[in-house]
């Protein structure tokens, strides 16, 4: 089981004396889940990622997160579980019971303030880390340092990061999809070009027969011109010889 030291200073009745407490965190059932890998499969398959925040019973944290969403909190199906955050019995049975809900992750949510140390308690690091889903935190302010955060799935410094976070998620997986629509207009494109240029070599391919057809013709029509200039010429002498002999006899009369 892994071991983290924690020290603290304490005064003690004899004078200021440096004491060091152990704290033993309790080990993880199941490996670390990328949280971002886990969004981005669930939106790049079209599906909105169901969440669930853990909030106090009055706290209006839950807007920190949404304002950072902006046009990114339609992507998201987002519930809220209210519960008495001073009290960390009550927080590790509301993460035990939504450890078998259907959300697809769950986020434990608070601002800073007097208290915070609750959630940083036995009951709470064993809730986080035995949990079968995904658990993100996002407590207190970024000067505070959690041990839960080592827990933890993700953690984030504040509740506004864990709304970037999200709206950073929407945006990457709406930049792939852009750029996949102007690939696919450019394979689209190309096609079209190639198919013309086919078309186009094909037509030239056409023509230069037309032309070879046509450069051979006037070698046919001068054989045949020669031939009858030929046969002409047969005839001619014929003519004449028939007319030499229609004049011998002629003269002989």
């Amino acid at each position: 089981m892994p071991r983290m030291v924690f020290r603290v200073e304490a005064l003690q009745e004899e004078g200021d004396l440096t004491q060091a407490r152990e704290v033993r965190l309790p080990k993880r059932t199941i490996p670390k889940r990328d949280v971002r890998a886990l969004l981005l499969e669930l939106l790049r398959k079209g599906e909105m990622p169901s969440i669930v925040l853990v909030v106090g019973e009055t706290a209006i944290v839950d807007k920190d997160v949404e304002a950072l969403l902006q046009g990114a909190r339609g992507r998201y199906r987002m519930d809220q579980k209210r519960v008495n955050l001073l009290d960390p019995w009550g927080v590790a049975k509301v993460l035990k019971d939504l450890g078998q809900s259907e959300y697809h992750l769950v986020a434990l949510v608070r601002g800073g303030g007097e208290g915070l140390e609750a959630l940083d308690s036995p009951e709470v690091w064993e809730a986080v880390a035995t949990c079968p889903k995904p658990v993100v935190v996002a407590l207190g302010h970024a000067a505070n340092t959690l041990w839960v955060e080592t827990l933890a799935d993700e953690a984030f410094p504040t509740p506004s990061a864990f709304g970037s976070f999200l709206g950073e998620v929407v945006k990457m997986v709406e930049r792939e999809m852009r750029e996949a629509k102007e690939k696919a207009t450019l394979a689209d494109l190309l096609h079209k070009a190639q198919d013309e240029n086919r078309a186009l070599r094909q037509e030239a391919d056409r023509l230069k027969e037309q032309l070879r057809k046509l450069e051979g013709e006037p070698g046919v029509l001068f054989q045949e011109v020669a031939r009858l200039r030929q046969a002409l010429g047969v005839w001619r002498a014929v003519a004449l010889g028939a007319l030499q002999d229609f004049t011998h006899i002629s003269v002989s009369w």
